[in-house]
């Protein structure tokens, strides 16, 4: 009987795979043993056994061929693995590595375009002038809410997540542009333009809005320095629901306070829980939410689902869909 690991257990809640999920895939493949591991210590003891394992976190140990010798496939239910599962060493042994790229993809979309609807439509300022019981009508004469319609977004990784930001920019009227390794795949009618990663900075002028969605590995790290903030629109948005190392914080800082930056949405952070003492709490352009915008009732239902595909494919030995490539990291 083949056997397989599940080891997905978190500090975030949201994260840790449910019971009743466990048992929702030990109902649709009774012919598999799931073996349930709830701390890293249980899924060391029990990898041995394991043909597969549907986890988001290995250590180098837990695949040398001593201690997991029947692993033969990776599944994670994030989508991000680098710097999570051991690439190196799983390639080494050509076990093969899928994720679960998109599953997140319409949730954080949609976090995506209600952080900007909130920026350009002054619901922060609204919502605390209604807490307060005010009618705020002539202050915003002041401050005047702005249009999507119209601005241009420029996205840097138009990959799954890119792709579902793209289509509702462009249902808002505003021009698509877009940043992807892959230039071999055709252009979405709804993206005006794709460069290369390389080319990041034959789009960055005239950028309105620049949302990161990116993959965080060495290629990204640093990416948005001070000089590449500068080429924006003054005014411009940041978004990063992405990595925050793909951002250089103190650069970001300053074009914030400088106006450079006319407002942030920001899902991820250097350190999370983002500290008491950050300004970006207090930042009247800056909107903060606590790395949750793929949240939905419907996660772990998503998860569960598409893996029940990759696992019917692999059983049928056909190619699997979601196959990561060590060598990048996604």
């Amino acid at each position: 009987m083949m056997q397989i690991l599940i080891f997905i257990s978190w500090p975030v809640k949201a994260w840790s795979i449910p019971d009743d999920s466990v048992e929702a895939l030990r109902r649709r493949f009774p012919d598999i043993e799931f073996v349930h591991a709830r701390s890293l210590d249980e899924a060391h003891a029990q990898i041995i056994g394991a043909d597969a394992a549907f986890t988001p976190f290995l250590t180098p140990q837990m695949v040398a061929p001593a201690v997991s010798p029947r692993l033969r496939w990776v599944h994670s239910p994030a989508a991000a693995v680098a710097g999570l599962l051991p690439l190196r060493e799983l390639a080494a042994r050509t076990i093969l590595i899928t994720n679960s790229r998109g599953v997140q993809a319409i949730p954080i979309a949609e976090h995506v375009m209600g952080g900007l609807l909130v920026l350009s439509r002054k619901f922060n300022r609204m919502l605390g002038a209604q807490r307060a019981r005010r009618w705020i009508q002539n202050d915003l004469v002041e401050d005047w809410p702005w249009m999507l319609h119209g601005k241009t977004m420029t996205i840097v990784g138009l990959g799954t997540i890119g792709i579902e930001v793209a289509k509702r920019a462009n249902a808002f009227g505003m021009k698509v542009r877009g940043v992807r390794r892959r230039l071999d795949q055709p252009r979405p009618e709804f993206v005006e333009r794709i460069v290369a990663p390389q080319d990041l900075d034959d789009v960055l002028p005239g950028t309105d809005v620049l949302v990161l969605s990116a993959p965080g590995v060495a290629g990204t790290q640093g990416m948005i320095d001070a000089e590449r903030l500068a080429q924006l629109n003054r005014g411009a948005v940041l978004v990063n629901v992405a990595r925050a190392q793909i951002v250089d914080h103190r650069a970001m800082c300053d074009a914030l306070a400088s106006g450079q930056l006319g407002g942030a949405v920001l899902d991820v952070f250097e350190k999370e829980p983002l500290d008491e003492s950050s300004d970006l709490w207090s930042m009247p352009n800056v909107i903060v939410t606590p790395h949750s915008s793929g949240f939905r009732s419907t996660h772990w239902d998503d998860v569960i689902d598409m893996y029940a595909a990759e696992l019917e494919r692999y059983l049928r030995e056909e190619p699997l869909v979601n196959v990561v490539d060590p060598g990048v990291g996604y």
